[in-house]
């Protein structure tokens, strides 16, 4: 199976990010997360609006799950406090499911209908400096438990946190799907170029 790769968007809408997020969309980009803590649901689907249709379509909404039901999209994420206290996820129709860990023993509990999942933080946080590891061996220290968790994990599993192109042949070899690319994308000087770059290196992986 191909290295995944999805887009996370920045918390904080930058300048011309509409325009930005559906360029890397029509660059191959299959999923950008729409994550936008505290926006109202008008501000989400105010979002997705800016949008070409194309666009929405691929977007996995992280709040105001709502809004899927008024306008077409991709998908909904779960944050690790929104998932149901029974454990068991339940996808709406059409849409694919997404949610998020932090701790290797989760991706065992956690049942339900998922598409794929995030492991963070898996690298120090290029968005929240002083969060997460220097090394993926640093954020969880046992490598092999890890090696162990992600190949006996009924769901795809991404890694989240601090994830630039030069990591992605050791992430591949721990045996992650994919990778969720957040700081590496919008706070380099060129987005598109370093989309580009990302894009490049995860097709490169034997």
């Amino acid at each position: 199976m191909p290295f995944q790769l999805v887009v996370i968007t920045p918390e904080r809408t930058l300048p011309n990010e509409a325009t930005t997020a559906a360029a890397l969309l029509s660059r191959g980009l299959q999923r950008l997360h729409v994550r936008k803590p505290g926006a109202s649901a008008a501000e989400v689907a105010a979002y997705l609006q800016a949008l070409p249709p194309p666009a929405r379509r691929s977007c996995m909404l992280h709040s105001c799950h709502e809004v899927a039901k008024q306008t077409a999209v991709r998908g909904i994420h779960y944050r690790e406090a929104d998932r149901p206290t029974a454990g068991v996820i339940k996808a709406p129709p059409g849409l694919e499911v997404s949610t998020s860990f932090h701790a290797l023993q989760d991706l065992g509990v956690c049942r339900g209908e998922l598409d794929y999942v995030f492991l963070s933080p898996i690298y120090a946080s290029f968005s929240k400096p002083g969060h997460g590891g220097e090394g993926a061996a640093a954020a969880f220290p046992d490598a092999d438990a890890l090696a162990s968790a992600l190949a006996g994990s009924r769901y795809p599993v991404l890694a989240l946190g601090g994830i630039s192109p030069e990591r992605f042949p050791e992430l591949a070899e721990l045996g992650f799907a994919g990778a969720a690319l957040l700081g590496s994308i919008w706070s380099a000087d060129d987005p598109l170029a370093a989309w580009e770059a990302a894009r490049q290196a995860a097709e490169r992986l034997p």
